[in-house]
């Protein structure tokens, strides 16, 4: 009896501690304008780089100019960790916020915005301001509410699979204890 429950106890502890949830989360690593950047002309489109495939059902950018009318195309192109927004008609000269919230393919969401400034009109030569402005590194911190915030970190993983198989392994552990305690009982009588 003590080497069967040896072997149980021995089987529960390798399935409960080998499914340890995953702790990366998906990140922006690059954006195309960058953040803060002053581009000379207007950009045919938007680019966003995440650091894990982006699940394609699940992803929105939107483009507002400064009046907060928005711009670009309504539907963004997912490419597995990139996703992209259309933008059909030239932007004017003025500041420009990409925002945007996409879900990983681990399920976190991530939102956040940045800001882009368009120097030149369209059709405008560019200015000799806008030609000697800096690049920039083009990663842009994620926005995160106190709402946003709390579940994540109440919840670290994201992802109940973990504990609910760790439970269905109790369980079923639990159900072939009792299967066992109730047929050795049977045999005692």
């Amino acid at each position: 009896m003590t080497r069967l429950l040896a072997i149980f106890v021995a089987a529960a502890a390798v399935l409960l501690l080998g499914v340890a949830p995953a702790q990366a989360h998906s990140t922006l690593i690059g954006s195309t304008p960058a953040a803060d950047a002053a581009v000379a002309s207007s950009p045919d489109g938007i680019e966003l780089e995440f650091n894990q495939p982006i699940n394609p059902a699940f992803a929105t950018v939107t483009l507002t100019d400064g009046a907060g009318t928005q711009r670009g195309s309504s539907e963004a192109i997912v490419d597995a960790e990139r996703v992209r927004l259309a933008i059909p008609e030239p932007l004017t000269a003025g500041e420009y916020t990409v925002g945007y919230r996409v879900v990983s393919a681990d399920g976190h969401p991530i939102t956040g915005s940045y800001a882009f400034t368009v120097t030149a009109a369209a059709g405008q030569a560019p200015t000799a301001e806008a030609q000697a402005a800096p690049p920039s590194s083009g990663v842009a911190e994620p926005e995160t509410t106190g709402a946003q915030a709390a579940p994540e970190d109440a919840q670290s993983s994201g992802s109940s699979t973990p504990l609910l198989l760790g439970f269905a392994v109790l369980g079923v552990l639990a159900l072939a204890g009792g299967t066992w305690a109730a047929m050795r009982a049977f045999r005692k009588s």
